[in-house]
């Protein structure tokens, strides 16, 4: 019987991977698919092996006792009633009444959607992350392609940013969150490029982005409002500030309105959920620092000693979280193989910064024709990072919550003319001509 369950699956798998090739993508594209694929579906197993076998620890065990739970209640009690909490998350009348309290954690949401592959494995937990590996690739792709599609000069730096980077491409794979939450991002973000600039499909696109929104909500809801406030912000920009019916109001009067159309679609965003709530949320995050720090004495972290639960004490540290969030453990906090390993990655970022900063004070003036978008993804980025380095000061997790803002970081690092000339001489021994070549720039005149 296993041996038929792995061959079905693994022909299922094979159709969806024939299917996403077919699929019509930039050409320039297409050589990366099957070697960035094929990372992305290793890294998802290698997750599983040293939960397991090497650490016996992580959330991924959790997640997989869960999901076990929702299959036995489906073996059980039937498919109906398995059904009934698949989309209802109500636990009322099944086996997991007593163990699921209270009924809407959303701790389970992660089970629930898991459970569904592992209803097609019989249980299989490996052959369950390569199909979770697949879904965040594919969502991945779609974005990748999209960004290719509209900034045809940034395909390289988006596919080595949202698909090759090492702990970006670790951290979304397998049984995790983060495999839900960045191929969701993919379906989200892709689809709203298409709306923005394409023509076709609107209603497919639209469809695929509130599923993409909808799957990000059920695993990580703070960064579902947050990735909502972006569009929402990026879209407010380009309506007051690049509407050339409204050239003649004075710019002053256009950061008013922007900021009190703003105001209020970000205090309906944060009536979602009561962590978010604007009185709240300092509490919470203030809380979320004080467990974790708790929890990490001995390891690598970032340490806020004067930090206060007010909006103030967060925005006087903030420049102290992004940095940490973005550039620690250093190389010489290493102490192991694996903070060894996210020290090199860092280092490589600090590079890459070094470089951007070379460009930064060259360059002259520049006219951003995109500069709406690239306005809503820089406060994203800031915001969220800062907010994760609070909520999450250890150095050890913060390098995988992070994934959710290291791709952007890497891929603007990555439109830089340093940066673009040191990727190109990386991927090509031919002789380059820099002073022949456009800067790639995502949205340069």
């Amino acid at each position: 019987m296993s041996i038929l369950i792995y061959g079905l699956n693994l022909l299922v798998l094979a159709g969806l991977i024939w299917g996403l090739w077919k699929q019509d993508c930039n050409p320039k594209l297409r050589p990366y698919l099957f070697p960035t694929l094929l990372l992305k579906l290793a890294c998802g197993l290698l997750i599983g092996v040293l939960s397991f076998h090497v650490y016996d620890k992580g959330d991924t065990q959790l997640y997989y006792q869960r999901a076990l739970l929702m299959t036995d209640l489906a073996h059980e009690q039937g498919i109906g009633a398995y059904l009934q909490y698949l989309f209802t998350n109500d636990p009322t009348g099944t086996t997991l009444q007593g163990l699921q309290k209270p009924f809407y954690e959303s701790a389970w949401n992660m089970p629930r959607l898991l459970s569904v592959p592992m209803l097609l494995t019989n249980g299989n937990y490996y052959l369950s992350s390569l199909y979770l590996s697949l879904f965040s690739f594919a969502g991945l792709w779609f974005f990748v392609n999209a960004l290719a599609r509209y900034f045809p000069t940034t395909a390289i730096p988006a596919v080595v940013a949202f698909l090759a980077f090492p702990s970006v491409v670790f951290w979304s794979s397998g049984v995790l969150k983060e495999s839900v939450l960045m191929g969701g991002m993919g379906l989200l973000l892709g689809s709203s490029l298409y709306l923005l600039f394409g023509k076709r499909k609107p209603l497919l696109y639209l469809s695929l982005a509130l599923v993409g929104l909808y799957l990000i909500w059920l695993v990580k809801y703070f960064v579902a409002v947050a990735l909502a406030l972006t569009l929402a912000l990026s879209l407010l920009l380009k309506l007051i500030f690049y509407n050339p019916k409204l050239a003649h109001i004075h710019w002053v009067l256009k950061g008013l309105a922007l900021m009190v159309l703003f105001s209020g679609i970000a205090w309906l965003g944060t009536q979602l959920n009561p962590n978010l709530h604007l009185e709240a949320l300092p509490d919470v995050v203030y809380g979320n620092y004080q467990v974790s720090l708790l929890a990490s004495q001995g390891k690598p972290r970032i340490d806020f000693p004067f930090l206060e639960p007010t909006y103030l004490s967060f925005i006087l540290h903030s420049q102290l979280a992004f940095i940490g969030m973005l550039f620690r453990p250093f190389i010489w906090e290493a102490y192991n193989i694996r903070t060894f390993v996210a020290a090199f990655e860092n280092t490589l970022l600090l590079v890459l910064a070094f470089g951007f900063l070379r460009d930064l004070f060259e360059a002259g003036r520049v006219k951003w024709r995109y500069g709406y978008m690239l306005t809503a993804l820089l406060v994203f980025v800031f915001v969220m990072g800062v907010l994760l380095a609070y909520s999450m000061p250890n150095l050890g997790t913060l390098n995988r919550y992070r994934v959710v803002v290291l791709p952007f970081v890497v891929y603007l690092l990555l439109l830089c003319k340093t940066n673009s000339e040191l990727l190109r001489y990386l991927l090509s021994a031919r002789q380059r001509q820099p002073e022949e070549d456009e800067p790639a720039q995502i949205a340069a005149d």
